[in-house]
């Protein structure tokens, strides 16, 4: 019976399955998904049919899965009729900027049945979520919190949602000192070339960031809350650069 928690699978169904595998991951065990099932990736809406079927697999909501929960409704009414379409500035860059196009088709294609399952699977969702595991304290949210909300003293319920599932952090974002919180949305390259592919750990292991960029061929990460171990699978997604050769160079210099 153990806790487990991955993070912006981004339709990567392959590295999800096989992650499950290596985890041997079964019916007593918890999953928490910290934002970020759709877009970008191959098959999106087949992994969200594929958690949503488990009833041990749990979802913390991210910008993605909030543009998908948001045009549902129009995507259903645009099977009935194209013309019912608002192509509004928001849904056209959820599709074109954001890789909502794959994720948009794939859901028309199922029957109306099948999209009213996930409209009503969507609707029930959480921004951020409490944890305890062998009596230790975590908290998920996709983005975390930025600089004006970082005191101990506030409460989660006050956090706008945008905070929550837009922000870009540092890599400590943790003001709770009873508690460790686990964030995704940033790639972990994109915070240095020394955390390609790998789970960072923040300052006194306080925050969490379990992005590893599969999508964006690094690796799926995944951890275990019961011992804090880590499990990595190999993306199948081209290898997008980030960072020039001479990054260090240039660092060094500057």
């Amino acid at each position: 019976m153990s806790t487990y928690v991955m993070s912006d699978l981004h339709g990567c169904k392959d590295e999800f399955d096989a992650m499950l595998r290596k985890i041997q991951f079964s019916d007593y065990d918890t999953l928490w998904i910290d934002g970020d099932v759709c877009d970008r990736g191959r098959y999106s809406i087949p992994l969200l049919m594929e958690i949503m079927s488990h009833d041990n697999m749990h979802l913390v909501f991210g910008n993605h899965d909030v543009w998908l929960a948001r045009y549902c409704q129009q995507l259903i009414d645009g099977k009935k009729d194209p013309n019912a379409m608002d192509l509004t500035n928001d849904f056209l860059c959820w599709l074109h900027y954001n890789g909502g196009y794959a994720t948009a088709d794939q859901y028309m294609d199922l029957s109306f049945p099948q999209c009213y399952d996930i409209k009503l699977y969507l609707e029930d969702h959480v921004l951020y979520q409490y944890v305890n595991v062998h009596g230790k304290k975590f908290l998920l949210v996709h983005a975390g919190l930025t600089p004006e909300y970082m005191h101990s003293d506030i409460r989660m319920s006050e956090v706008p949602s945008q905070i929550l599932i837009w922000s870009h952090v540092d890599i400590d974002c943790n003001p709770y000192p009873d508690c460790t919180m686990i964030v995704g949305h940033v790639p972990t390259f994109m915070y240095a070339p020394r955390y390609d592919g790998r789970i960072i750990h923040g300052r006194d292991n306080k925050t969490i960031h379990i992005d590893c960029g599969c999508v964006y061929g690094r690796r799926l990460g995944c951890i275990r809350l019961d011992d804090m171990q880590e499990f990595y699978i190999d993306s199948t997604y081209p290898y997008i650069k980030y960072y020039p050769d001479n990054y260090e160079e240039l660092v060094k210099d500057s």
